[in-house]
């Protein structure tokens, strides 16, 4: 936003300055977000994390032009008076190439407490990704994560969405996805395995120019990666076996 002309408006009047003020509300190049949502399970990568206990998941995005800082929080119960948080953070660009290709490259990292690290194992770790979008029919888009840390593993998502306009302030959107497991879940079987099929909807509600509500539910299939750990050990088929999920959250936009 440019600070030159405001100085320059300013000098010459209240009455040249409106105008101007509204010529560089148009010209903004930055965005600031804060939501949460709450959701039945934690699911991830096709995976229950919680053992079918719910989570809270604040989230903030501030982005200025192609860049983007991301934080989100979880937050659950573990067994006994233990808590489970989780808190990421990532940092991206994105590239255009084209008029309907754009390449987004970033780096992640995940933070766990005390409690998480003793009941689970999860310690904190470290990704970079990539996510390759085109803006056409079913917004196609690759997706991959790769941890270069604790799980030395990558995860592989290809996606189709679609948006059906209900009036003016909403909209019902759809998505379906197919997760490709490369030794992230599981460490035996080969890269590029079938992990799980996600399928998703969900109902945006936006109420006026910076407050939103929606509510969805996600349905994710097992396949090879995630089955194969269900037969070495049926006790674990309730978090990695299909798993629905259902959530619901607002979002306030500046």
């Amino acid at each position: 936003m440019s600070r030159c002309a405001l100085g320059i408006a300013l000098c010459l009047g209240l009455l040249a300055a409106l105008p101007v003020v509204a010529q560089e509300e148009e010209e903004k190049s930055w965005t600031l977000e804060f939501g949460a949502d709450y959701a039945t399970i934690y699911l991830f990568r096709g995976v229950d994390l919680l053992a079918d206990e719910n989570a809270f998941v604040p989230r903030a995005q501030w982005t200025w032009n192609d860049f983007a800082v991301t934080y989100f929080g979880y937050f659950g119960d573990l067994p006994g008076a233990n808590r489970y948080v989780e808190g990421d953070l990532s940092i991206d660009k994105t590239f255009h190439l084209g008029e309907v290709a754009s390449l987004t490259l970033g780096g992640l990292t995940y933070q766990f407490n005390g409690d998480a690290e003793r009941e689970l194992a999860f310690l904190d770790t470290y990704e970079v990704y990539g996510i390759f979008a085109l803006d056409v029919l079913l917004s196609p888009t690759v997706s991959y994560y790769h941890d270069i840390d604790k799980i030395e593993g990558g995860y592989l998502t290809v996606a189709l969405s679609h948006s059906v306009p209900l009036g003016s302030r909403a909209s019902l959107d759809f998505l379906g996805s197919v997760g490709f497991d490369f030794h992230y879940n599981n460490k035996a079987v080969s890269e590029g395995t079938l992990n799980d099929a996600l399928f998703a909807v969900d109902l945006p509600v936006q109420l006026n120019d910076h407050f939103s509500l929606h509510a969805g539910a996600q349905r994710s299939i097992a396949l090879e990666a995630l089955d194969e750990i269900v037969e070495a050990d049926p006790s674990l088929e309730p978090r990695y076996g299909d798993q629905t999920v259902y959530l619901a959250g607002a979002t306030v936009s500046f």
